[in-house]
């Protein structure tokens, strides 16, 4: 059964963190420290400052960090910031990483702060937010269901990146966080950055490794390269347009990045089956 709870002052924890969601909408300024399960923080509204493992963390709107069990935590938030926090159990946590890596040992996730880079999770903890903000009710009934969802996905991707430094013989923990937040960085700068004229040249300076390395890292850990996920980002977009603007084939070429409409449309046949005009009269 998932505990759900809502501050508004400064918390005392008296409870076990586990399997609780907690949110928070800070009415005065707070700083508190405690120990913590794994921890999801996903900052609705504001920005919070975390530090853990002699690291200060700052995390803004529609961003999340998860954290791993046990760590010792200090939390600020400024009057009005608003948070989700996802307390996880251990049990939940190993029982699903076992089932996924077939391994005994306990999963370690890198405390990373993330946005766009895993979608699913963030539209789940957006869900969460509308739902305890307008229909409690619904998300009583379905709280569990959204908890294991949750708790899946970010394992499951955990297992990947694993599985990905191990390929690339890269093991100490320091070393895969810092690659792993090189390579999130690169997939917002996309995110952020799609309608621009984009080369690997300009993702490499931009997050600060080689143009070889960053391309190897990304597709070891993503599944493509940077230049397909920007491809694919642009198709998303386009796709979108086609079904709710009312854009001409020319302006949404142009607004997702193409180049021009020709070479648009080629693009997204290729990819989608259909032209973009036999796209948008099939909706």
């Amino acid at each position: 059964m998932i505990q759900l709870e809502e501050i508004t002052s400064i918390p005392t924890f008296s409870n076990q963190l586990e399997n609780k969601l907690l949110y928070s909408n800070h009415s005065d300024d707070i700083s508190i420290s405690y120990q913590s399960t794994y921890t999801i923080k996903y900052v609705i509204d504001g920005v919070k400052h975390y530090n853990y493992n002699n690291q200060d963390i700052e995390v803004s709107k529609s961003q999340y960090l998860i954290l791993n069990n046990d760590s010792l935590i200090t939390t600020e938030a400024k009057k009005g910031s608003k948070g989700l926090s996802l307390f996880l159990s251990p049990k939940l946590i190993n029982e699903i990483s076992h089932f996924y890596s077939r391994s005994n040992s306990s999963i370690k996730f890198l405390e990373i702060i993330q946005r766009n880079s895993n979608q699913k999770v963030n539209n789940l903890l957006h869900e969460i937010v509308y739902l305890y903000e307008n229909n409690l009710i619904d998300l009583k009934q379905q709280i569990d269901d959204l908890f294991i969802t949750i708790s899946e996905l970010i394992v499951q991707e955990q297992v990947s990146i694993d599985n990905n430094f191990m390929n690339l013989k890269v093991i100490k923990h320091d070393t895969k966080r810092e690659l792993y937040k090189s390579i999130i960085e690169a997939k917002e700068y996309l995110n952020d950055n799609f309608k621009e004229k984009i080369s690997l040249d300009i993702i490499s300076r931009d997050v600060g490794i080689s143009k070889y390395y960053l391309h190897r890292l990304f597709r070891e850990i993503n599944g493509n390269t940077p230049l397909e996920y920007l491809k694919n980002i642009r198709l998303e977009k386009a796709k979108n347009k086609l079904q709710y603007s009312k854009d001409s084939i020319f302006e949404i070429a142009i607004k997702c990045g193409f180049d021009n409409t020709a070479y648009f449309s080629n693009v997204f046949k290729k990819h989608v089956g259909l032209s973009p005009t036999q796209f948008r009269k099939a909706l």
